[in-house]
């Protein structure tokens, strides 16, 4: 495949030696694969634990990456970056590499509320050339190429919502976010809704169910970088929380927060992005002034 694209707010030139249709089938079918095993496993009891940073895993997390570690390469040869797969510093030096999230929203799994996706992107130099985001609950589909548009399970294309600006934006927020009350007291300059999975809330920004996502927290890139295309490729855009471009394959795979939306309503949300910002700093802030003073 040889040519030029837009992604993450950049024109990339590419010269590969790839079927960007054909990967996008194959890969939509290796998602397919792991959606059938997530709902078989999802008949019975599965067991699940804290990890090391105290974020949940399951039996069902380590098997989809175990599947999807062994369909993807056979669509297309790429270095490997997942969140349930001890990271390779290799693939830094990689043009191409998968970014996989098998399980994005592993709590809303654990819950079985249906608000947790499976998350596949190939990423080249830093962007996203194939995305694809599979809710297996809701039986939804959402798929994009780089250049070629983002598409949901019926065939329709997906457009970003146009936001009137006589009315407050309608976001969707982190339920923990929510709850902790990051979002009190912002005066009307949004509507809030909560949703867990951060892949889930970018493909229905994409498909214009809402106006925008915004979280100040920290983020990995298996979580954003098959919605993040979605987004883009619905006439959105996203970027951090500081309005940086999201860029991939990076040596720490994490992203001060993620925002995404339109680009006339990202322009708008800027001051509630300081703000939002600005909250957390005083969160984390507090925290270390009361662990500090706990273990005095």
């Amino acid at each position: 495949m040889s040519g030029a694209a837009t992604a993450n707010g950049l024109d990339l030139d590419f010269d590969l030696d790839l079927d960007l249709d054909a990967v996008l089938q194959g890969t939509r079918q290796a998602v397919e694969q792991a959606v059938e095993l997530v709902r078989s496993l999802l008949e019975g009891p599965f067991r699940s634990w804290a990890k090391g940073d105290q974020s949940p895993v399951t039996e069902i997390d380590l098997a989809v990456d175990k599947l999807l570690g062994q369909l993807l390469p056979r669509v297309a040869s790429a270095a490997w970056l997942s969140e349930e797969t001890v990271d390779d510093p290799g693939r830094l030096q990689a043009a191409l590499v998968w970014v996989v999230d098998p399980i994005d929203g592993t709590r809303s799994l654990i819950e079985r509320s249906g608000q947790f996706c499976i998350s596949v992107a190939l990423c080249h130099q830093g962007a996203p050339l194939i995305g694809v985001v599979a809710n297996p609950t809701t039986g939804e589909r959402f798929y994009a190429a780089a250049g070629r548009g983002a598409w949901d399970e019926n065939g329709r294309r997906l457009r970003v919502r146009a936001t009137e600006a006589s009315r407050p934006p309608r976001l969707l927020v982190s339920t923990r976010e929510l709850a902790r009350g990051l979002w009190n007291d912002l005066d009307g300059c949004a509507e809030t809704e909560a949703l867990s999975s951060l892949a889930y809330k970018l493909a229905k920004v994409a498909r214009g169910d809402v106006d925008a996502t915004m979280t100040p927290w920290t983020r990995a890139e298996w979580d954003a970088a098959a919605g993040d295309l979605l987004v883009r490729e619905a006439g959105g855009s996203s970027v951090d929380i500081r309005g940086e471009p999201l860029r991939y394959n990076r040596s720490r795979p994490l992203f001060e927060g993620v925002v995404a939306g339109s680009p006339e309503l990202l322009g708008r949300l800027a001051t509630l992005r300081h703000e939002l910002r600005s909250r957390k700093e005083k969160v984390l802030a507090q925290h270390t002034t009361r662990h500090a003073t706990e273990a005095g």
